[in-house]
């Protein structure tokens, strides 16, 4: 498949420095002695300030090993990634930890992020504590502040994780991960787990804090319509290549590559069973109370 790249337009291109660059980045991973795969291969990708950036692609199409390596969470084989100018690669130990405050990842099953023998509140305050940032009790305002910006109470903090729901894990996930104050919000397939009213939800609650914390989104998913839901700009991976790139209204509206054309049209197919679904359960209640 030939790679159609569309050039940024418009407020979401954003003229501003970018606080990650990354530029022909490539990722090989070995299988063993003789062999390797390519998960990422040549992709140029900017997170600028209060941008939302959409990765898309079906599993195994390097999305997400994308989006380790632009937080230097696994080494790039070839081309950079900058921050502030330098490539991560060759930063400090010092300098590093200041990057894990400017970049934080949020994952897709909430339960496993979370340490079942910790109560939520503790694992919200770990990373201030990793890093030695505040006092004791500067460190427990601040989380109370966590709390209320994702919708969560103190007497649900307080609790371990197998007593929240699936959607109030995820939010104490959100909480742990903007207690540092990044710059950045990597979330990486974050609602799959969740029913669609919760992932309705989670999107509504990124989208809010991304406007309240003047945050940088990078959003990962297989699913086009959740990026398109809360992304400015939007990737399309296939085969660990960005096939075609743009705002994110361009892509939907008129897309130029054929692999971002059955996206597309398969995503369409399922919003179509699931309103044929939600008609027939409709249909079967009212039948039911006549």
């Amino acid at each position: 498949m030939t790679a159609v790249h569309t050039a940024p337009t418009g407020e979401a291109a954003n003229s501003a420095e970018p606080i990650i660059r990354a530029r022909n980045v490539s990722v090989e991973f070995k299988l063993n002695r003789k062999s390797t795969v390519q998960a990422v291969s040549g992709v140029s990708i900017d997170v600028t300030p209060r941008s939302s950036v959409g990765l898309i692609g079906e599993s195994g199409s390097g999305k997400s090993t994308l989006a380790r390596a632009l937080l230097g969470l696994v080494p790039v084989s070839s081309g950079t990634v900058e921050w502030e100018g330098q490539d991560i690669s060759r930063l400090t130990a010092a300098q590093m930890r200041r990057f894990r405050t400017t970049a934080q990842m949020v994952f897709q099953d909430p339960h496993s992020s979370l340490d079942p023998r910790r109560r939520i509140l503790t694992s919200i305050i770990e990373p201030l504590t990793v890093l030695g940032i505040g006092s004791k009790s500067e460190r427990q305002e601040r989380a109370e502040q966590m709390l209320s910006l994702v919708g969560l109470r103190m007497d649900q903090a307080m609790r371990f994780p197998h007593q929240l729901s699936g959607g109030q894990k995820q939010r104490a996930c959100i909480a742990r991960a903007l207690i540092v104050e990044p710059k950045i919000l990597v979330c990486d397939e974050s609602v799959a787990a969740l029913d669609v009213a919760l992932q309705a939800e989670i999107l509504n609650l990124l989208s809010d804090l991304r406007d309240k914390l003047d945050l940088a989104l990078v959003f990962i998913s297989h699913d086009l319509s959740v990026v398109a839901h809360i992304s400015d700009r939007m990737h399309v991976m296939y085969l660990g290549e960005t096939v075609e790139e743009g705002t994110t209204e361009q892509i939907t509206a008129s897309p130029q590559h054929e692999y971002t054309t059955t996206l597309l049209a398969s995503q369409l197919t399922v919003d179509g069973q699931q309103r044929e679904r939600a008609d027939k359960a409709a249909q079967t209640a009212q039948e039911a109370r006549s």
